[in-house]
């Protein structure tokens, strides 16, 4: 595989810049590659100290996976919903564990909500958006803040409802760092005579035509019928056939097609719906369907499509419901015997729910990229379904929980690709271990970059990879725009305020070395590995439960596979020792 070489934001340029502290001393990799083979011992990690020196915030539950560590609080509250035209008070308070923190709000309303009163000391600011919920627009309040320990920092402004709709307030608190970071989300409906709470969806939404050529959003794997055969070659003989394809727009105003979908058939009668045909759409989106076309009065079908968030192998749906999101199109009268009705190329009507179909497609990514066996779990004959679920005002991120073997995300998470696999990632490795999850102790909270316990760094570094290979990207992102590099770092290197750890004890460093056994991109001298990620790193997984990584590479050890110098040097590269 090939990771594409990604220019920073200037933003996480400034957050993350990419280089060792001052005055630390990094090692080239040909100085590694000799003390690989050599065995001198590892170089010493930089002294400076992560700023704020603070206890993470976040309280541990026990049978979820996910629990990452932050100094940094951060509350959104409004006094009253606003109707079309009125206004309210918004309410931000950040509290840090720390003794004191400068810290970064960014306070973003959508386009139909505006400031009449920035919070003191934010500067207003009007940008343009791409992502649907935002509705072509952000009109921000950003600026610096000093907040303390002792008391929680609480500012206060003044928005006014412009538009109907669903809205979605977002707020971030940086460190100037980007270490330490915090997010919050305030989600409710403006209506013209009232405002309600949370974005209401029905089970059945409208679509509406797609505005403009839709693309695969992940090109770097050859599609994957999750079902055999393909689109239906009639009308034969008194039948009727449709045609179409689906769609949806992702955060970056891309319009993108929605494969593997579930698409339905429906005769729409007096008496309830008639299914006449069912399959999932083509790489493209596309879909055929055909079917007997002779209804209950003896006329042509009256037809409509309906789309899921789910196949056989996968599901978006809401925690809620427990059901997939569905979307159907209008209903074409009286199809004629032998007619095939183009529905055209459609989406999702409403903006609010793209992110959820977006989500079913990097879950589709993930499926495309495994390219083998009938399951998750090439091992398996009967297949565990993925499930996933989310809520378009859902503020809950992100864990998989290992008593309902099922994936929680945030409304906002389909935005961050690498975090979405990293919590299926988690999924996956539960349905090929069987249940058997590792133990994963001092793992509540948990950074890429700190120590933690073997287990947990296992356990979390394993679908970090996984998720940076699916996408042919070793970085990992945040909400709040922060990003960490995971590939380029070795001995001694570090960002501002973060100072990675070493050993295989680091989350991190694991997902670095997994990465550099598969990546061919070699963007370090050394870095000589080049394995096919279906080849032996997969074989090692699903025919053993490791409990960490040190006993994965023993499991390795024993199926054969290469653990020689090369492969030895490019975990040494991520300092993690096994000569």
């Amino acid at each position: 595989m090939r990771f594409r070489s990604l220019a920073l934001s200037v933003t996480a340029a400034l957050a993350l810049v990419a280089q060792a502290a001052p005055g630390s001393a990094v090692p080239s990799p040909t100085a590694l590659a000799d003390k690989a083979v050599g065995g001198a011992e590892s170089p010493a990690a930089p002294a400076a100290p992560e700023a704020p020196d603070c206890k993470p915030v976040k309280a541990a539950v026990e049978h979820r996976t996910d629990n990452s560590a932050s100094c940094l609080a951060l509350d959104v509250k409004l006094d009253r919903l606003p109707k079309l035209g009125a206004q309210a008070d918004l309410v931000v308070e950040v509290s840090t564990s720390a003794d004191k923190a400068d810290v970064d709000l960014d306070l973003q309303l959508p386009a139909t909500l505006k400031w009449v009163e920035a919070p003191h000391g934010l500067e207003a600011k009007t940008k343009p958006s791409k992502r649907p919920v935002d509705r072509g627009g952000i009109r921000s309040a950003e600026g610096r803040q000093e907040v303390t320990g002792a008391e929680p920092l609480r500012l206060t402004g003044r928005i006014e409802a412009v538009g109907t709709g669903p809205v979605e307030i977002r707020a971030t608190a940086n460190t100037p760092s980007g270490a330490h970071s915090a997010t919050d989300n305030n989600y409710f409906t403006v209506g013209k005579e009232s405002s309600k709470p949370g974005i209401a969806v029905d089970k059945a939404n409208e679509v509406a035509p797609t505005a403009s050529p839709a693309t695969r959003a992940n090109l770097a794997w050859k599609h994957r019928p999750v079902a055999a055969g393909g689109a239906a070659e009639g009308p034969g003989k008194g039948e009727a056939c449709v045609t179409g394809t689906w769609n949806y727009v992702e955060h970056t105003g891309y319009t993108r097609v929605g494969a593997n979908a579930e698409v339905r058939v429906y005769d729409e009668d007096a008496d309830g719906d008639e299914l006449l045909a069912s399959g999932v759409t083509g790489e493209l989106g596309d879909y055929r369907l055909c079917f007997a076309n002779k209804d209950d009065e003896g006329t042509g079908q009256d037809v409509k499509v309906r789309f899921a968030t789910e196949n056989p192998q996968w599901v978006i749906r809401s925690k809620t419901t427990k059901a997939a999101y569905e979307f159907t199109t209008a209903t074409k009268k009286g199809l004629k015997n032998g007619a095939t009705a183009d529905f055209g190329d459609v989406q999702p009507a409403a903006a609010e729910l793209m992110r959820g179909v977006q989500a079913f497609d990097t879950i589709n990514s993930a499926w495309d990229f495994q390219a083998k066996g009938e399951c998750w779990d090439t091992e398996d004959g009967t297949c565990r379904r993925a499930v996933v679920n989310w809520e378009p005002d859902s503020t809950s991120c992100c864990w998989y929980d290992l008593q309902e073997d099922a994936a929680y995300i945030s409304a906002a998470t389909p935005d961050l690709p690498v975090v979405v696999l990293h919590e299926f990632g988690h999924g996956l490795m539960d349905d090929v271990y069987e249940n058997a999850f590792p133990n994963s102790p001092n793992c509540s909270p948990h950074s890429l970059h700190r120590a933690s316990s073997p287990g947990c760094a296992w356990t979390e570094g394993w679908p970090t990879y996984y998720a940076a290979t699916v996408l042919e990207d070793p970085t990992f992102r945040w909400e709040t725009g922060a990003t960490l590099d995971l590939e380029n770092a070795t001995w001694g290197t570090s960002f501002p305020g973060r100072v990675w750890e070493d050993g295989d004890t680091v989350e991190g460093r694991i997902a670095g070395s997994l990465i550099d056994l598969v990546d061919a991109s070699r963007h370090e001298k050394d870095d000589t590995c080049s394995e096919d990620p279906m080849g032996p790193l997969w074989d090692t997984f699903v025919h053993h439960v490791s409990g960490t990584f040190e006993e994965f590479w023993q499991h390795r050890t024993a199926d054969g596979h290469d653990v020689g110098t090369s492969a030895l040097t490019c975990l040494y590269y991520n300092t993690v020792d096994y000569r």
